[in-house]
C-alpha cells in the first residue's frame, strides 16, 4: 500500500485546524480546489473517508477524528525535531579567544567560565589573561573586557558596570601610618604605583576642589593589577584602583576606601570586539 506524502498530511491537518478548505489554502499558499485534492488523494491513498463534505458544511468521520488526532501530533513533533536541529546548527562552535585583565578575569570571569562551556559544548575558549594593553585585531581577540576609558579607535563596545578609581589602603596600614587628613597630605605616604599603563603612574583625582594631579611615590612598584592589589592588602602602601576589583576586599573588610570625597572619573567596564561583525560565540559570552 502506497504510504501518503507528508504534504498530503499537512494539507488534511490544516483543513481540520481552520474547518474550511478556504482558510486552509490561505494558509498553504494555494487554491481551495487544490486543497481538497490532496485531501481526496489522502483518502485515497489510505482507504478511508477522512471528511464529509456537503456544498454546506463539512465534519469529520471518526476515523478521520482519529487520524487527524495522530497526524497533527506527528507533525508537532516534527516541527519540534526541525526547531531542535536548527539551535543545533546555530549552537556557538570554534575556538572563543577572550582578553581579560588578572585580577577581574580571576575573580569576575573564571568562575563563570565552566556553565559557559558546558551551555556550549562545540566551543572551545582560549583565555589570554594579562594587564598589558592586547591589541585584539592583531592578536586575532574576539572579546576583551577592559576596565577605564577606552582609547578612540573603530572598536566596538559595550559599557557592563560603571567604574571609578578610589583611594585604598589595608586597616592595618592605617592603623600604623594614619588615614591621610587631605589630599595634599597623600605625598607622606607609601603609594603602590601601578606602571601596566600610564594613568597608574598619574594619579588625576577630582574632588570638591576641582582636579587633582598626584605622582605617587612609593618602594613598591608592579605592572600587574593583581599584584598591587596584594600589596595594598598585605599593607605596602595607598593604591588608586579600580573600585569595581576592589569591592569584594572592601567588603571581607580587607580595605578600606579613604578620602571618598576625591576619586577618578567615572569610567566603566566594558566588552570590547574587532569592527567586524559580532559572532553567535562572542555574542554568547558577552550576554553571559
Amino acid at each position: 500500500m502506497e504510504e501518503p506524502a507528508l504534504h498530503l498530511v499537512q494539507a488534511f491537518v490544516a483543513v481540520v485546524r481552520h474547518h474550511s478548505f478556504a482558510k486552509a489554502a490561505q494558509e498553504l499558499k494555494m487554491t481551495p480546489s487544490s486543497v481538497s485534492r490532496l485531501v481526496k488523494t489522502l483518502e485515497r491513498q489510505i482507504g478511508v473517508l477522512l471528511i464529509n463534505r456537503t456544498t454546506r458544511a463539512m465534519s469529520l468521520t471518526d476515523a478521520g477524528q482519529r487520524y487527524f488526532s495522530d497526524s497533527a501530533s506527528a507533525l508537532e513533533q516534527l516541527r519540534q525535531a526541525h526547531q531542535r536541529a536548527r539551535n543545533e546548527r546555530d549552537l556557538p562552535s570554534g575556538t572563543l579567544k577572550l582578553s581579560v585583565s588578572v585580577y577581574f578575569g580571576r575573580y569576575h570571569v573564571v568562575p563563570h567560565l565552566a556553565a559557559f562551556l558546558a551551555a556550549y559544548p562545540r566551543l572551545q575558549l582560549d583565555l589570554l589573561m594579562t594587564d598589558r594593553y592586547v591589541d585584539i585585531v592583531a592578536e586575532g581577540v574576539a572579546v576583551a573586557i577592559r576596565i577605564g576609558n577606552l582609547q578612540d579607535s573603530t572598536l566596538i563596545a559595550r559599557k557592563l558596570p560603571s567604574d571609578r578609581r578610589i583611594l585604598v589602603a589595608a586597616p592595618h596600614y592605617l592603623e600604623k601610618h594614619g588615614a591621610p587628613a587631605g589630599i595634599e597630605a597623600l605625598k607622606q605616604h607609601e603609594c603602590v604605583v601601578s606602571t601596566a599603563n600610564h594613568d597608574g603612574e598619574l594619579w588625576r583625582l577630582f574632588g570638591p576642589e576641582g582636579e587633582h594631579a598626584f605622582r605617587p611615590q612609593g618602594r613598591m612598584r608592579a605592572d600587574n593589577g593583581d599584584a598591587v592589589h596584594q600589596l595594598a592588602i598585605d599593607g605596602q602602601g595607598i593604591a588608586f584602583h579600580s573600585a569595581v576589583t576592589m569591592a569584594e576586599s572592601m567588603r571581607l573588610g580587607k580595605l578600606v576606601q579613604i578620602l571618598p570625597r576625591w576619586t577618578g572619573k567615572e569610567t566603566g567596564v566594558y566588552c570590547v570586539f574587532p569592527s567586524r561583525p559580532i559572532g553567535p560565540a562572542a555574542k554568547a559570552f558577552v550576554d553571559l
